[in-house]
């Protein structure tokens, strides 16, 4: 691979020139797909505002280093546009980082030329799912809007990460297994597994488990969802002494792949502590870092937008739970699932954020969707005739 390093010599204004021809694909597409789709003007301007964040993200409110991934998948594509490493080779690589890279190779956008260039990817990807939402009907007027403004979302689909891809698969995954369309829901299912497995483990069983139970058409009882997750804490213990090596294998692993001392991570210690992890860490996992744990601005901030964000999953869950339990049971279960899968092996607090806001921001999707939440409030009047 060639130096890549030749960019920088144009100086962060240069950079950023060399994005324009990126920047106008992404507007492009916004007009073009808003017009077609007559999309209010609001809508259109808040992803045309999208569409700028790559430029202020990397270099500017934090150094490319502050998530040094980014390098990988810039350098991926850059062997794959220029030959040094051919498509089917990358796949069966078995390196994560380059089977996405694939994926970013082949969509319609000039070679990156910087670390920020995959920011303009991950836009492009985040509208055209926007739009497929759109048409779907997917969105109420409360799960669009915070599809436009949750801050995490706009953050990590705005770098040059594999998260928006995953996101993308996961999404379409479920959109489609609402459509009772195995074939499609499988063939989005395989990219989650060479780009990250551990969403696979966590999106295949739950795509399966609606299809099993009809959840589009029947929903699923919090009986049956209870039940279900008590075969899992079942299986959970009983799968201990197998399990329990390989967790703190992954929780060591992930842990010192975000910069974190091997020696300053608590290991899981016995069946008993691996139990109450995994029913604990969920919760946890949703909601940290805490204010007080905070070890920087960022942190803070992202702090800060979790009690947010806890409180519109509250007021959503408890609307749901109103107006369609059976359907709301089983987004509980993917969220629980998810949240303690991911709870028990990922420790750093940043990289909580970036791993969970895929989850949440799906959760309130489809159970807005699915429960007709429109609101965070609802009419009071109509309640009260309900009661």
């Amino acid at each position: 691979m060639s130096d890549l390093n030749w960019i920088y010599t144009y100086g962060f204004l240069g950079v950023r020139l060399f994005e324009i021809p990126s920047l106008f694909i992404c507007l492009l597409l916004i007009l073009i797909g808003g017009y077609e789709l007559k999309i209010s003007v609001k809508y259109q301007t808040v992803l045309a505002l999208h569409c700028f964040l790559p430029f202020v993200l990397n270099d500017v409110l934090f150094s490319v280093d502050y998530m040094p991934d980014q390098y990988r998948y810039w350098y991926g594509v850059n062997d794959l546009r220029n030959g040094n490493i051919g498509f089917v080779e990358a796949l069966a690589s078995g390196k994560n980082t380059v089977q996405a890279s694939v994926f970013f190779a082949l969509m319609p956008f000039p070679t990156p030329v910087s670390p920020i260039s995959l920011g303009f990817y991950n836009t492009f990807i985040y509208i055209v799912l926007f739009f497929i939402l759109y048409i779907k009907k997917i969105f109420t007027k409360l799960s669009l809007w915070f599809y436009l403004l949750f801050p995490s979302m706009a953050l990590y689909t705005a770098l040059s990460l594999r998260e928006t891809l995953i996101f993308f698969f996961m999404t379409l995954a479920i959109i489609f297994a609402r459509e009772s369309k195995a074939l499609k829901s499988a063939v989005c299912i395989i990219p989650i597994y060479l780009i990250k497995f551990q969403n696979f483990y966590i999106v295949g069983p739950i795509v399966l488990l609606y299809f099993i139970f009809n959840v589009a058409k029947k929903g699923m009882s919090l009986t049956k969802a209870v039940i279900i997750g008590a075969i899992a804490l079942a299986s959970l213990l009983a799968s201990a002494p197998i399990a329990l090596p390989l967790v703190n294998k992954f929780r060591v692993a992930m842990f010192v792949e975000d910069g974190g001392d091997a020696e300053d991570i608590e290991l899981i210690t016995g069946a008993g502590d691996f139990v109450f992890q995994g029913l604990t860490s969920g919760f946890y996992f949703l909601s940290k870092p805490l204010p007080w744990e905070a070890t920087s601005a960022l942190q803070l901030i992202q702090s800060l937008e979790n009690v947010f964000v806890l409180g519109v999953l509250f007021l959503i869950t408890r609307q749901a739970w109103r107006k369609n339990l059976d359907k709301l049971a089983f987004w509980l279960l993917f969220m629980a699932l998810a949240m303690s899968v991911y709870g028990l092996v990922v420790a750093n607090y940043g990289t909580a954020v970036r791993y969970r806001y895929a989850f949440v921001v799906i959760y309130v999707l489809f159970v807005c969707a699915d429960c007709k939440v429109d609101k965070l409030f609802p009419n009071k009047r109509i309640l009260f005739y309900r009661q």
